[in-house]
């Protein structure tokens, strides 16, 4: 049998379907043409005639387009879930399932259904090698059930029951998106490909966010889809502080929207330090982000940027420090110039932090969960039953896993934020490719953000900060093994300690 020679721009047939060509371009299918200009057509009479369904036709005209130009792999999946995350309003939900019925939730799970069809045929191609994190996922699992089965001795209310079987639903969301992130993702373009789209979609919500900001328009009030309906227990979109809209964007609240964007910003710049194409548009990318950040005028945002800036940053060689710092000052005198007096507001949330009532009830939150907790010492009341209506709202994710999921359980959440940090600085440590190591330590920044984030708010409990966490310590785990693991040892780059050796003894005196 003969074997064909690769063609150019064509990959090997892998576990998801065939890949696309990359060079395919709309003038070779003109059908496309048809598609995309029909939809804006069709979107515009909607519109005038019947509001609801314009973005719908809008939606599905740019998924048919989209998969036209998609590759059928494994970064396909992780796109549709990224799109539901970041342009869809976080309140709108399926009816029937209340706050469990997010989109983005369900086609989370559906990645856990893909994940276990891929594991049972073996020559599909998925990871089946030693993967540090599916440890962790197993003894989340194990952690989850223990503490469900501890709350249905405890005896569950009915509003305890519909919370823990929403927290069961939730872990079936983590878990999709940690195995299939960590052991489909094929090579490091993947990864790379994916952490685009977060950046996209974070620069998403800085947009909407300035709209909502300079009271434009609210797109998050707009965006409508059929079957989906507005939960009425979300806050609103634009809330107010000091005088200026304190804005969410299509997040549920301006403290997600702010740390979401902070967890985005170290991925971006390193995006637009390496790019090869389209640089210009990475750093719009970047402004985007970075500007969006003040506009959620909270100190969870700032406290998570600073945290995620520290650790990318510190890796920069100081010559590009240097030359972004013009950059980051023009940068504060623009958003000085747009919004005079938001840098001073900002400013006033730490200086004033003493007399901030918000800071009072974070504090009040200990003695309220400690008191709870002791009973329940190991596997907490059960996953999701702390429900606000019958205790009270806490702004503190890892006071909520514990008196949820008990210590156990707590335990696996640090080990969850603690092995993303760390595969991510073995990346950075010894992944031979230079463009591993900066994507690891960009990667190591926003999880060190994130953990540092949830210290000030129920972090899990906002969609799509639930979803870009967990995306993101997939990516981790798969740049680990696509840069490190799977790299053989004699090319892996030395401890950081040898090489600093190397070089004094190879300094010329």
């Amino acid at each position: 049998m003969s074997v064909l020679p690769p063609r150019s721009g064509l990959r090997s047939r892998l576990g998801l379907g065939d890949f696309i060509p990359i060079e395919k371009r709309i003038d070779r299918h003109p059908w496309l043409a048809t598609v995309a200009i029909g939809g804006g057509l069709l979107a515009v009479v909607a519109e005038v005639f019947v509001p609801d369904l314009a973005f719908l036709v809008f939606a599905v005209t740019a998924l048919l387009i989209g998969y036209a130009f998609s590759p059928r792999d494994e970064v396909t999946g992780l796109t549709l879930l990224l799109s539901a995350t970041f342009l869809l309003p976080a309140n709108l939900v399926l009816a029937p399932l209340g706050q469990s019925g997010v989109p983005s939730g369900l086609l989370a799970s559906g990645l856990l259904l893909i994940w276990f069809c891929l594991r049972c045929a073996p020559d599909l191609g998925t990871d089946r090698h030693f993967q540090p994190l599916r440890i962790v996922v197993l003894f989340a699992v194990v952690s989850q059930l223990a503490s469900y089965a501890a709350g249905q001795v405890r005896g569950l209310s009915p509003l305890e029951l519909s919370g823990a079987n929403a927290g069961l639903l939730a872990e079936l969301s983590a878990m999709g998106i940690l195995l299939y992130t960590a052991d489909t993702l094929r090579d490091i373009r993947a990864v790379r490909r994916v952490l685009n789209r977060v950046t996209a979609g974070a620069a998403i919500l800085a947009f909407v966010a300035a709209l909502q900001f300079f009271s434009i328009v609210d797109l998050a009030k707009l965006i409508r889809l059929p079957g989906l309906t507005v939960h009425t227990s979300t806050a609103d979109f634009v809330q107010s502080r000091d005088g200026f809209n304190r804005v969410a964007g299509l997040a549920t609240h301006p403290i997600e929207y702010g740390v979401v964007l902070s967890m985005a910003l170290p991925i971006a710049l390193h995006l637009a330090l390496t790019a090869q194409r389209r640089k210009a548009a990475r750093w719009v990318v970047v402004a985007m982000i970075a500007g969006g950040i003040p506009l959620s005028i909270g100190r969870s945002a700032i406290l998570a940027t600073g945290v995620a800036l520290l650790v990318y940053l510190a890796s920069l060689r100081m010559r590009t420090l240097l030359n972004m710092l013009p950059f980051a000052i023009a940068g504060l005198v623009v958003v000085q110039a747009g919004a005079p007096g938001l840098l001073t507001s900002i400013k006033g949330l730490f200086t004033n932090a003493g007399t901030d009532p918000s800071i009072e009830g974070r504090t009040d939150d200990y003695a309220a969960v400690f008191g709870l907790w002791q009973h329940h010492p190991l596997f907490g009341i059960g996953p999701g039953t702390y429900v606000p209506k019958l205790y009270r709202v806490l702004d503190n994710e890892y006071l909520y896993e514990l008196v949820t999921v008990g210590v156990v359980g707590l335990g696996v959440t640090l080990a969850m934020f603690g092995m993303g940090y760390s595969l991510s600085r073995r990346v950075y440590r010894t992944a031979p490719s230079a463009d591993a190591r900066g994507m690891g330590q960009a990667l190591a920044g926003s999880i060190a953000a994130a953990a540092v984030a949830a210290f000030t708010f129920d972090a899990f409990g906002f969609a799509i900060m639930f979803i870009t966490t967990h995306v993101l310590i997939g990516c981790a785990a798969a740049l680990w093994r696509v840069s490190v693991r799977d790299v053989p040892e004699a090319e892996r780059l030395p401890p950081t300690w040898i090489r600093r050796l190397a070089n004094r003894t190879l300094r010329p005196a």
